[in-house]
């Protein structure tokens, strides 16, 4: 059951410019993405992004699983008719000029002619 109090943290945690981007992002890889992915995508500072993340987690949208060294950030898969609107609410969004443009780069890094770094950012492979 979905209360009326976390609908509402849930609006307001959308509601930031920065976080909407994120969630579009996650929602472009549901095996999750690490903090590095996602700065590479959206371009903010690494510690911006992850106190987004830490929002987004306490609001209940996203959830973290470390692997080794690194944390994997996802959004949580909740079998709810409320959750699955609020995912088409997302996908609704990413189509925003901004937006495909973070999912550009994000693809990109994730190219096979891009090599992974420290971080899971990618770097571009040029002949």
């Amino acid at each position: 059951m979905v209360t009326s109090k976390q609908i509402e943290e849930l609006f307001g945690v959308l509601g930031e410019r920065v976080r909407l981007r994120l969630a579009c992002c996650l929602l472009a890889a549901p095996q999750g993405l690490t903090v590095g992915e996602l700065v590479g995508a959206v371009g903010a500072p690494q510690p911006n992004v992850s106190h987004h993340l830490k929002l987004m987690k306490a609001a209940g949208l996203v959830e973290a699983r470390r692997e080794g060294r690194f944390i994997r950030y996802a959004l949580v898969r909740v079998a709810h008719p409320f959750f699955e609107s609020l995912r088409c609410c997302v996908q609704a969004c990413c189509c925003e000029p901004d937006i495909a443009e973070d999912l550009k780069k994000l693809r990109s890094a994730a190219s096979p002619r891009g090599k992974k770094t420290s971080g899971g950012r990618a770097r571009r492979i040029t002949r």
